[in-house]
């Protein structure tokens, strides 16, 4: 499939494939400087085309994430972390987003508001959950509530763009194929696990906000705030029939994020930013998104 303004996906599969490589990186399936699977293992594996294959590892290796230099096979270059604040007066220490939503979705009742560039991230590490709970791998909450914001289509970010070349729309419309595959397929995943599953009740809502997000933001069941910039880098895209354009750009996997967690004294830090964060979306959420 192509999404709107020609992003080169290669198709579902492609996401897929993507999705299921970037959350092993980024939650210690990896660590920085290993080999991934050789292109026939990775097609064998996920039941995909070498061709796929080497698009995503394209892809991943022009957003840094691997350097897939011939000869050599494709070797990890980093491996993001969430840097988490202290608890009981010990000292910071660094955790993966992925295993704080893992943990969140072992409560009863789970929450999560979020408000972000693309949903990328969230679709991914949403998925890992939700076929853990289609396996019987973990026992499934009695209900999900998800509230999402994203940007509105006619308040677009300063971001991605051509230097020198202002008026090509071209990198735009990438993020919005982008930003509307992975919202859609979020919608879908949660509401067919809903469908699905006996005794779990699920609500996902998606609104639309007119605001550029210059930070993202998870909030996990009322009590934890996942939240950091984007950092802007300049990177290489590549859009639908191969054309490739070198923009500046966020990347919603690499952006530097930290944790907070309420604790018994409200008036602690961590319980401050998580209950600041809160009020703020919830009043975002009730006066401004449509």
């Amino acid at each position: 499939m192509s999404t709107e303004g020609g992003v080169d996906t290669g198709g579902r599969k492609f996401w897929e494939l993507k999705s299921a490589l970037l959350a092993d990186i980024t939650e210690g399936g990896y660590e920085a400087g290993a080999l991934l699977p050789s292109q026939r293992d990775l097609a064998a594996k996920y039941k995909v085309s070498r061709d796929t294959v080497q698009k995503v590892l394209g892809v991943l290796a022009g957003e840094g994430w691997i350097d897939s230099s011939r000869g050599r096979g494709a070797v990890v270059l980093r491996t993001p972390t969430v840097r988490s604040g202290g608890r009981g007066g010990r000292a910071t220490r660094r955790v993966a987003l992925g295993p704080l939503i893992a943990a969140a979705f072992t409560a009863p009742h789970v929450t999560l508001d979020a408000f972000t560039l693309t949903s990328e991230v969230l679709y991914t590490h949403l998925r890992a959950q939700e076929e853990l709970i289609r396996a019987h791998e973990i026992r499934p909450p009695t209900t999900i509530t998800v509230r999402m914001m994203v940007p509105s289509e006619d308040q677009p970010p300063p971001f991605p763009f051509v230097r020198g070349a202002p008026d090509d729309d071209r990198p735009q419309k990438h993020l919005r194929g982008i930003r509307e595959y992975h919202t859609d397929s979020l919608v879908r995943l949660l509401e067919g696990l809903g469908r699905d599953i006996d005794g779990l009740t699920v609500a996902v809502d998606l609104k639309r906000v007119p605001l550029v997000p210059y930070s993202k933001l998870y909030i996990l069941n009322e009590a934890e705030v996942v939240t950091g910039p984007y950092v802007l880098s300049e990177r290489p895209i590549t859009l639908n029939g191969g054309t490739t354009l070198d923009v500046v750009d966020v990347m919603g996997f690499d952006s530097p994020l930290t944790h907070s967690v309420k604790d018994g004294d409200p008036e602690s830090q961590d319980s401050l930013a998580v209950s600041s964060w809160q009020r703020w979306f919830d009043s975002t959420w009730r006066l401004l998104a449509t």
